[in-house]
């Protein structure tokens, strides 16, 4: 017998991180609206802590890139076909998406540190973190940060710790602009497009047959 497709809201199974969301895409979108993207990155930049230095300069690598490696490997050996796919596929449609326009558009939008350099404006740098030039937008940290957060809250049925995987999204957001690597705008740029890809991907992947993807990917003991 063939199982029905799973068609759950996500809105109604991860409402916690729409909330998140919207809020911080919602503060950044304002606060550079009111405030202009020069200007509020040179206000945020006044605040700063030799904690939140070491903080941010390894969270934001730790917060996506690795934990990206390690909730593969996770999903891999102990969950099924259906959360991997939701990982993989929306992260690799996005980033393309996102590289496509740091190139195509964004070739020559310089990011924070490079272009406060060049107009002779000081500004707080991390000690030893190197400055990058081009390429500014959108935030590819914030994009794989939403998606991490959305895949995580789909496998979590408990609203107090998706909560705390939705602020994957604004911690992640933060350090690229602590650490000068992208203006605020960026950051809600790249959450936007993970944001949309993983809506689609998840809506698609929930149309494939169920008594595929809801297998785990390595069975033990024939189960």
């Amino acid at each position: 017998m063939t199982k029905q497709p799973y068609t759950r809201d996500l809105f109604i199974d991860i409402w916690p991180f729409f909330i998140t969301f919207f809020i911080y895409t919602f503060a950044a979108l304002s606060f550079t609206q009111y405030f202009g993207r020069d200007e509020f990155h040179l206000y945020l930049n006044q605040f700063h802590h030799p904690y939140a230095d070491v903080f941010f300069q390894y969270f934001t690598n730790f917060g996506t890139t690795y934990l990206l490696f390690i909730l593969t490997v996770y999903l891999i050996f102990r969950s099924k076909w259906r959360y991997l796919f939701y990982l993989i596929i929306s992260e690799t449609i996005a980033s393309l998406i996102s590289v496509f326009f740091k190139l195509i558009y964004f070739k020559e939008v310089f990011r924070p540190s490079y272009y406060f350099e060049q107009k002779k404006i000081p500004l707080y740098i991390v000690e030893g973190y190197a400055s990058k030039m081009a390429s500014t937008f959108p935030s590819g940290h914030s994009l794989t940060a939403v998606i991490l957060a959305m895949t995580l809250c789909t496998m979590i049925k408990n609203r107090k710790i998706q909560f705390l995987c939705s602020m994957l999204l604004p911690l992640i957001a933060v350090s690229r602009m602590y650490l000068s690597r992208h203006f605020a705008i960026d950051t809600a740029g790249g959450a936007l497009i993970g944001f949309f890809i993983f809506i689609f991907t998840y809506y698609v992947i929930n149309h494939w047959p169920p008594n595929y993807i809801d297998q785990k990917i390595i069975r033990r003991n024939g189960k």
